[in-house]
């Protein structure tokens, strides 16, 4: 009965900790709800079953939405140091033109 509880405590703790997007939280909790589960391999119960299941599915599609935006971050920070190094342009066929410094386009002012 212990680990039902153990179990099902940790996935809730872990939807928390992606919902306040507490990333070193996960990673100390990820270990320790696969010992829990590995200490409960076995069961029967099919309402705990779908009570995983569905904290499960939740916390998957919260650990999704959380990459998803960690990588727009990233994105955006790339952006935001491209624009501070200078002009990016594109030729006709969308293709990368020469960078520009905008220490460059400053002296041809």
């Amino acid at each position: 009965m212990q680990h039902k509880t153990t179990i099902e405590t940790l996935m809730d703790e872990m939807h928390e900790a992606l919902l306040a997007a507490d990333f070193k939280r996960l990673g100390i909790l990820s270990p320790e709800l696969d010992a829990a589960l590995t200490a409960f391999a076995k069961t029967s119960d099919s309402d705990l079953l779908a009570r995983l299941k569905h904290k499960s599915d939740r916390n998957a599609i919260c650990a999704l939405a959380a990459g998803r935006g960690v990588r727009a971050a990233i994105r955006r920070l790339a952006e935001v140091r491209q624009s501070v190094d200078g002009l990016v342009t594109y030729d006709e066929m969308g293709n990368r033109a020469k960078h520009i410094k905008a220490s460059e386009v400053t002296r041809r002012l």
